[in-house]
This record gives structure tokens, sequence and C-alpha cells, in this order.
């Protein structure tokens, strides 16, 4: 795996079919809104095969509920619905989902989840990581069990999600109907937590002080007021108050 720009570069082992296949796979599915895009597939100068993988900012899927706090049921279908959609497609053979852990579920801005899973087949993988739909019903777990746990589809959501672990793909089909007759979806309406750098020149800090001093800072900063929103920079004030005490000092020697 390396990091380029904007997106991850997964290089194929040894045996290059499995990254291949997956590649292909990924594909055919088209643009899916809750997949981490593949932008680009060739091969490297040592002739291995590379695959490209946009992956979005966003933030982890326990992170961002931390900061949303106690989820609705209704947020918690919108949020789990698309995994669960995932995971009954890869069930049935109609996508193939690698490895991933739960720091690869994101949420993005718009507060869309995002799998950014790793293709099988390359050097990237990692032992501790979950494979192909069990990841995406870990995920929804973790939702559900933010929700209260009053709620009353909240016991059938956790048994239908013990039995999906376990079970084929009926399971999770029957798992996807129960969480989408829990509630309507509701829009996640979130502030993302803030990114570790500063787009732009950063807000000046808020002064701080007593109440002379923060007037002095203010003639410092924008000058003497003249009335209206004139304002003459401090610099000339004080060399105006220099000029003015050399003619009266001059003017006093003169008269005595």
């Amino acid at each position: 795996m390396q990091t380029v720009a904007d997106h991850v570069r997964w290089c194929a082992d040894e045996d290059e079919a499995a990254l291949l296949a997956w590649a292909a796979d990924r594909a055919a599915a088209g643009h899916e809104r809750h997949l981490a895009p593949v932008v680009a597939v060739g091969r490297l100068a040592d002739g291995r095969l590379a695959v490209d993988v946009l992956r979005p900012a966003g933030t982890p899927l326990s992170s961002a509920l931390d900061v949303l706090g106690t989820p609705s049921v209704g947020v918690a279908v919108t949020l789990t619905v698309p995994l669960l959609e995932l995971a009954v497609a890869e069930r049935c053979g109609a996508i193939c989902i690698g490895s991933a852990g739960l720091d690869d579920v994101l949420v993005d801005d718009a507060g869309a989840v995002v799998l950014c899973d790793r293709p099988p087949g390359t050097d990237g993988v990692r032992r501790s990581d979950e494979t192909g739909a069990r990841i995406l019903l870990l995920a929804a777990r973790v939702v559900w069990e933010r929700t209260d746990a009053r709620e009353p589809s909240r016991a059938l959501v956790d048994a239908g999600i013990a039995e999906a672990l376990v079970g084929d793909v009926d399971a999770v089909r029957a798992l996807l109907s129960c969480v989408r007759a829990a509630a309507a979806p509701r829009p996640v309406r979130w502030a993302p937590p803030p990114r570790d750098f500063l787009l732009g020149d950063p807000e000046p800090a808020a002064p701080t002080g007593s109440a002379v001093l923060l007037a002095v800072r203010d003639l410092v900063d924008r000058g003497v007021p003249l009335g209206g929103a004139r304002r003459l920079p401090l610099r000339r004030a004080l060399v105006g108050v220099v000029v003015a005490a050399g003619v009266v000092a001059a003017a006093v020697f003169a008269l005595g």
C-alpha cells in the first residue's frame, strides 16, 4: 500500500488474481455511493498490478457517533441501511468486499457512511481486519448500540444482528427488513470535528486583559478616533504631540 496524493494505491502481491477480480468487480458495480471509488488501474514499472482508490474525507464511525451523541432510531436507519444493503450484495456474490476495520468505515461531511475496504491479494491487508459482510454487520451493531436501549425496535434489531453475523444471506435480508421497519430514515445533521490543518488565515484570538490595556491595544491597532469612522494612525498622533510640546516649550522659553 502507498499513499499517493489524495488516494491510496494498492499493489498486488505474488498472486494478482484476487486484486484483479476485486477491481473488475468494483468497476462493474459502478460508482457506489457508499464504497470508496476506484480511480485508476495499471501496472507499475516493475510489472506489478496496482489499483488507486480514492479515500474520501470523513470521520471514523465511532468518532462520528461520539460527536452525534445518542442517535435517534431514524438516524440509525440512515447510517445502517446502506451497510446492510452492501452486506446482502456481498453474501449474494453480487459484489466483492475486501477486509476492513471499524476505522475504515467513515461518515463523510454530508452524513453518509463510506466503506474503505482493503482489496484481497495486496500487501496492505491487516490481520486484525474483518472480511466481507462481517465488517459491515459489526459497523451496524456499533450504530445500534448507541441508540436508546428503551426503543421498542432495539431488541429486535440486536437479535437480528446476532443472527446475521452467523447466518447466511437470508439472515442479513431479514435484518435489513427489520431495520427498515424500525423507523423512517432521518438525515444525519452534525458538525464534523475540525481537520488537523487550517485553510486560509486563522481567526484572530479574542483579546484579553483589563479595560485600560484593551483601550491601549485598540489605539495601537486602529489609531486615534477623530469622529465618525475616521482614525489617525498612532504614530502620526505621537509625532504631532512631540511637535506641539516643542512649540510650547519654545514659547515659554521666549517669554521668559
